[in-house]
């Protein structure tokens, strides 16, 4: 169980560990909104990958992006982790962060994280050390997987791996998990470094039923501490979570409303999900 393994770990109370405390996120969503994107437009040469476009995301929010490939949905979530600087447009994190300004690794520490669709984990250490390996650490401190744990630390890993439903395979190598178990052991590496807003591509892309149900599950219990976004195709997947869905075409808004609504809107139906 997860108290066992994680005593395979030294256990620190007085904070002089080499992980570092999540720091309070500075992000001011005192006017209720996580994510302003203004009048957002990305070139690539004469293509527009993003045009005009105009979207805010309520803090505590679950919003559903969908659309047909080549919509925008990639080059949205990469100017709003910094992947990618808008042409035009202003793209802000809460009243306090500039994102359009900052370098990847600052949009992250300021409490944005994305998972991939394809799962990026490290397939030869266990699920734990994956976990620990995400955990906030101080720069200074060089990456061995066996230091001292504080009781933050330790918390976090405890309900990260109960939310994740991974708390009886800590000790199975991560390459021996199924893809769903990848997928929800990275959104529990993100859990670890306390982000505010999550950004999930295609999460269900390659599970079981069984996977799927679970998967929407879990982002639901996400949300009760967290802005999600999340970008996928899966019909019923999508009508599982999905209180708003917004629908990108040629990198623009065509609707929004509810997956009702945007089911029933005919430039939806022409440009995307057919008749």
């Amino acid at each position: 169980m997860t108290a066992q393994a994680l005593d395979e770990y030294d256990y620190d109370d007085d904070h002089s560990d080499g992980l570092s405390h999540p720091k309070p996120r500075g992000a001011d969503f005192s006017h209720g909104i996580a994510l302003y994107l203004e009048e957002v437009s990305v070139w690539f040469d004469s293509f527009r990958a993003l045009n005009n476009l105009s979207l805010y995301i309520e803090e505590g929010e679950l919003r559903c992006i969908i659309g047909p490939n080549g919509a925008g949905k990639t080059t949205l979530m990469d100017v709003i982790t910094g992947k990618t600087r808008p042409t035009e447009g202003s793209v802000f994190f809460g009243q306090t962060y500039n994102l359009a300004t900052m370098s990847t690794e600052q949009i992250a520490e300021s409490g944005i994280g994305r998972k991939f669709q394809k799962p990026t984990v490290f397939e030869n250490f266990s699920v734990l050390d994956n976990l620990l390996l995400a955990a906030p650490k101080d720069k200074r401190v060089m990456g061995s997987l066996r230091r001292r744990l504080d009781a933050d630390t330790r918390n976090t890993l405890e309900a990260t791996l109960e939310q994740i439903r991974l708390t009886d395979k800590t000790r199975l190598p991560a390459g021996l998990l199924s893809h769903g178990q990848k997928q929800w052991l990275e959104i529990g590496m993100l859990l670890m470094q306390s982000p505010k807003l999550i950004l999930l591509d295609e999460p269900v892309a390659g599970m079981t039923d069984a996977e799927t149900e679970h998967t929407a599950e879990l982002c639901l219990r996400l949300k009760q501490n967290h802005t999600l976004i999340v970008v996928e195709h899966d019909m019923s997947f999508i009508d599982a979570i999905s209180e708003k869905v917004t629908v990108l075409a040629q990198g623009a808004i065509l609707a929004e409303g509810t997956l009702a609504e945007v089911q029933e809107n005919e430039a939806v139906i022409e440009s995307y999900l057919g008749r």
